[in-house]
């Protein structure tokens, strides 16, 4: 299991986050953090397409919210999730000095 990472966000990178958040990010985000997961594992067990698991997995990754690794499969290559955090902080209001 990978060891605990958290983030903090404030502004541009915090919207960019929020936008991409939803209930099957936050899903996949889960279910990667227990153990790597490829699209093909997550899609069954979250029941949703593979292109639409594919998608939303490539935007965690845009913003470096999954680690993403490589390893072959019976067809191909199979692209490996995994939690690249434990906690992800939102600062809607920077304190001012």
């Amino acid at each position: 299991m990978p060891t605990e990472k958290e983030i903090v966000l404030r502004g541009e990178k915090a919207l960019q986050v929020v936008d991409v958040l939803n209930s099957t990010t936050l899903k996949i985000l889960k279910a990667a953090r227990t153990m790597p997961m490829s699209v093909t594992k997550l899609s069954e067990d979250l029941k949703l397409s593979e292109a639409y698991i594919s998608e939303q997995v490539r935007a965690l990754e845009d913003l470096n919210l999954v680690s993403i690794t490589y390893e072959r499969g019976k067809r191909g290559i199979r692209k490996i999730s995994t939690s690249a955090l434990e906690k992800i902080t939102i600062i809607l209001k920077d304190e001012e000095l």
